[in-house]
C-alpha cells in the first residue's frame, strides 16, 4: 500500500467562495421563484372568493370550504413564501429620510445592525416555525373528516414560515456576500 501525502489546496479563501455570477443567479433564482409563489397564491385567493360569490349567489351552494383554504393555505403562503420577493425588492419598512443624512460611516454601522437584525429575525422565525411543522407532522394532525375544513395535513401549510424564512434568510446572506456591506445590493 502507497501512502500519498496530504494534498493542500492553494486556494485563498475568496476562491472558495461561490463567484458573484453563481450568487447573483441564486439570489434572482429564489427572488423570481418566491415572487411567482406570492402572485400564484394572490390569483388563486381571487379566483376561489369569486367562485364562492357566484356559487353563493347565482346557484344558492356556498362552497364551503374556500375561508379554510385561503386563510390556512393561500394567504400563508403569499406572506411566507412571499418573504423573500419582499425582501429582494426592498418592500419592507425602511426609513431613508433620516438615513441618506447620515455620514457614511454611520450609514455603514446601521447597516450591519439592521443586517444582524434581519439574520436573527429569520433565525428565530424558520426555528419557531419548523418546531411547530415538525410537531404537526409528528402528530399527524389534520383537520377532523366531514368537517368544512380542507383536507390537507397541517403540517404542509405549517411549513411555509420556515421555508419562507429560510430562503429570506439565504437571500440576506447572499446580499451580505455580494455587496461586503450591511446594505441591500440592488438586484
Amino acid at each position: 500500500m502507497k501512502s500519498e501525502a496530504p494534498t493542500t489546496s492553494k486556494e485563498s479563501p475568496s476562491e472558495a467562495l461561490p463567484s458573484r455570477r453563481t450568487l447573483d443567479r441564486i439570489y434572482a433564482g429564489l427572488a423570481k421563484t418566491s415572487q411567482y409563489v406570492a402572485f400564484t397564491a394572490l390569483l388563486a385567493m381571487t379566483l376561489v372568493m369569486v367562485a364562492e360569490v357566484l356559487m353563493r349567489y347565482f346557484v344558492g351552494e356556498p362552497l364551503g370550504w374556500n375561508i379554510s383554504l385561503i386563510e390556512k393555505v393561500l394567504l400563508p403562503g403569499l406572506v411566507f413564501l412571499g418573504l423573500p420577493w419582499a425582501y429582494s425588492v426592498g418592500a419592507h419598512v425602511s426609513a431613508e429620510l433620516v438615513y441618506d443624512r447620515l455620514p457614511h460611516g454611520i450609514q455603514r454601522v446601521l447597516d450591519w445592525v439592521a443586517r444582524t437584525l434581519l439574520v436573527v429575525c429569520a433565525v428565530v422565525l424558520a426555528y419557531a416555525g419548523a418546531l411547530v411543522a415538525v410537531e404537526d407532522f409528528m402528530l399527524g394532525s389534520a383537520p377532523p373528516p366531514l368537517s368544512s375544513q380542507i383536507p390537507v395535513d397541517t403540517w404542509t401549510w405549517r411549513s411555509f414560515l420556515p421555508i419562507g424564512a429560510g430562503l429570506m434568510l439565504m437571500l440576506v446572506l447572499i446580499d451580505t456576500v455580494r455587496t461586503g456591506s450591511g446594505r441591500r445590493s440592488d438586484s
